[in-house]
């Protein structure tokens, strides 16, 4: 039998994370304006998801680790000083990565998707990615 071999999983850097994170936060404000709050909040999470890994990637000059808990990023990011909006956005965001995405969660469906609440997400979201271009610089 033929051995194969694989190419190395190339690393990603900070400037991939953060042009990833941008085009999820590019995605939520166009989901947002025409009006799909669901998928909305889903790239919300996604856009902190990334901008999270971008400060882990600079902070510990390696590549994250595969997860997607926004909690345990904030926590081993690295970052000395964390501001409690960032704090705010992602223990808001945490949940979307699954509510929005798997029907049948307790306590949520489409209908608490609302235009105010995902409203409120999305500039949680938005303030916190400032942050995280600043200090993944």
């Amino acid at each position: 039998m033929k051995k194969t071999t694989q190419a190395p999983k190339q690393q990603l850097g900070v400037e991939t994370w953060l042009a990833y994170g941008e085009a999820d936060l590019h995605a939520a404000r166009t989901l947002y304006r025409a009006g799909h709050y669901m998928a909305c909040a889903f790239h919300c999470h996604q856009a902190m998801e990334k901008g999270l890994k971008a400060v882990w990637a600079h902070h510990h000059q390696e590549e994250p680790p595969p997860i997607h808990n926004l909690r345990l990023l904030l926590a081993h990011s690295g970052a000395q000083e964390i501001p409690e909006h960032v704090v705010e956005a992602a223990l808001t965001a945490s949940p979307h990565y699954v509510t929005a995405r798997i029907p049948g969660i307790p306590y949520t469906d489409i209908e608490t998707y609302t235009r105010e609440r995902v409203w409120t997400l999305l500039n949680l979201v938005e303030e916190a990615w400032k942050w995280c271009l600043q200090v993944s610089k």
